[in-house]
């Protein structure tokens, strides 16, 4: 846990080869000086976080190939960074097929003690994460992909290479950390590869989350945390709370993760033995926001599934068919 992020190697040989000249740059930098005037000392302002311009980022995540991969999945793509607040920049990738965002990201630069830390981490500099949107809005949900909370439409399967991009923009302007905080348990589950929550009783409590749901689908485990059907052993419930997590780039950052006051608590309560109530999930189960059709057949056992009951979404000819599956599936 304690180690600083890693990124892949070829994004680490992509980075070193993007220069800082390259990532300012603008297409007002071909005219003069004396054209300029005070112009250019207003665009030097502008770049956010006194690095990158629009036409910057562009060439950067064109470098990256994300751009590319964006757009394999969604089509023409435009991008947009509004720096009006130049330590506050948004990111958009706007989908030309389907206008709306299929990318989101609101960044700003702070210090640890936003998040908690104290001492001489609490002076460091972070990058944090203010909200990400990730979202394909030509895609459907179903059965082997289903929603989970908070999702209005199946992601891009690309946070892995977006997350490294952010650790490196990071590195770039000296940040010691990225930072984010996760507003539900699934999306707590996405970040855990790279972020530690920077409360080690929270690591805890969320490992123990994670140790319950094993024998379970992750999204069917995301929702019973959602809808507060996971019980402790004193048959209250386990709920979620958003808290900062951090993805260490600094060594003494990395250090808090090691320390006593850290590890301690993520010990006790890492060891909660945490189970899902099926009677409390089976009559809460949100079926309005699954795909149409039967779950699979371990999910309709474990939610009490029965294809003739009326669900919101369900037509009499899909209760039908289902009804038809299931006596062929008996016999």
């Amino acid at each position: 846990m304690s180690r600083t992020q890693q990124v892949s190697p070829a994004f680490r040989r992509i980075y070193q080869r993007l220069r800082t000249a390259d990532l300012s740059a603008s297409s007002c930098e071909d005219l003069s000086l004396e054209d300029l005037g005070l112009e250019m000392n207003a665009h030097r302002a502008n770049l956010a976080f006194g690095t990158y311009s629009r036409e910057g980022v562009v060439h950067a995540l064109r470098a990256y190939g994300l751009v590319q991969r964006v757009e394999d999945r969604v089509g023409p793509l435009e991008l947009r960074l509004s720096s009006e607040d130049p330590f506050h920049p948004r990111l958009t990738f706007w989908s030309r097929r389907f206008y709306a965002p299929v990318a989101d990201l609101s960044l700003r630069r702070t210090t640890g003690a936003e998040l908690g830390l104290t001492g001489t981490l609490g002076e460091t500099e972070v990058l944090y994460l203010d909200s990400i949107l990730l979202q394909h809005p030509g895609r459907h949900f179903d059965w082997t992909r289903p929603p989970l909370p908070g999702q209005s439409h199946p992601g891009l399967s690309l946070s892995k290479e977006i997350l490294e991009i952010l650790l490196l923009m990071a590195t770039r302007i000296g940040a010691e950390a990225l930072a984010l905080t996760p507003s539900t348990f699934s999306a707590a589950s996405v970040y855990e590869r790279t972020f530690r929550f920077v409360d080690g009783a929270a690591q805890g409590r969320f490992s123990a989350m994670r140790r319950a749901g094993r024998q379970r689908p992750r999204w069917l485990l995301a929702w019973a945390v959602e809808l507060g059907c996971l019980r402790d052993p004193q048959r209250q419930s386990a709920l979620f709370t958003p808290l900062p997590m951090v993805a260490p780039l600094s060594r003494r950052m990395a250090r808090r993760f090691e320390s006593r006051s850290w590890r301690e608590p993520y010990r006790q309560y890492a060891d909660t033995l945490l189970a899902i109530d099926e009677e409390a999930l089976q009559a809460r189960f949100p079926w309005e926001r699954m795909p149409p059709g039967p779950p699979p057949e371990r999910v309709a056992e474990l939610l009490g599934y029965d294809p003739l009951a009326p669900h919101p979404h369900r037509s009499e000819s899909d209760a039908g068919r289902d009804a038809v599956a299931r006596s062929g599936r008996s016999t």
